[in-house]
């Protein structure tokens, strides 16, 4: 009986290390810096800064609070919405289908480059998010 216990007792540490090392492998993907565009807006995260929030209309909110644009950064940021876009469209059209409906990783044509060269000169906001440009997320909700 003793044994018993024992090999249960290994086996479901077992169990759960597994179980938490997925865990582990989740939270560190979701914690990469990245940019995630959904139907509706773009959004740029990298921890512990606050996420950057595109709309359609070339608006930006940072944490929630609209930033004021003048008005060719406001259409910098249209016409970068509008591209990323048309590429998660494409995107999606492509990917597999997914019950958990996660995220489908981005990959821009050859030559093809969504975010604007100039987009931390012209938007000194996005200085400390450029790691986040080269991983580009299209979220399925």
């Amino acid at each position: 009986m003793k044994k018993l216990f024992l090999l249960l007792a290994a086996l479901s540490c077992l169990v759960l290390a597994g179980c938490d090392q997925e865990y582990r492998n989740h939270r560190v993907e979701r914690s990469k810096p990245k940019i995630t565009v959904s139907d509706s807006m773009v959004t740029v995260r990298r921890a512990p800064a606050p996420n950057i929030i595109i709309l359609a209309n070339g608006h930006m909110k940072v944490d929630e609070i609209e930033i004021p644009l003048r008005a060719d950064q406001q259409q910098m940021l249209q016409q970068m919405f509008g591209h990323l876009q048309v590429l998660r469209q494409n995107t999606l059209v492509d990917a597999p289908a997914d019950p958990d409906r996660k995220p489908v990783k981005i990959v821009p044509p050859a030559g093809s480059n969504p975010i604007p060269a100039d987009l931390v000169q012209v938007i000194p906001e996005f200085k400390d998010y450029t790691e986040t440009f080269g991983n580009l997320q299209a979220d399925r909700r």
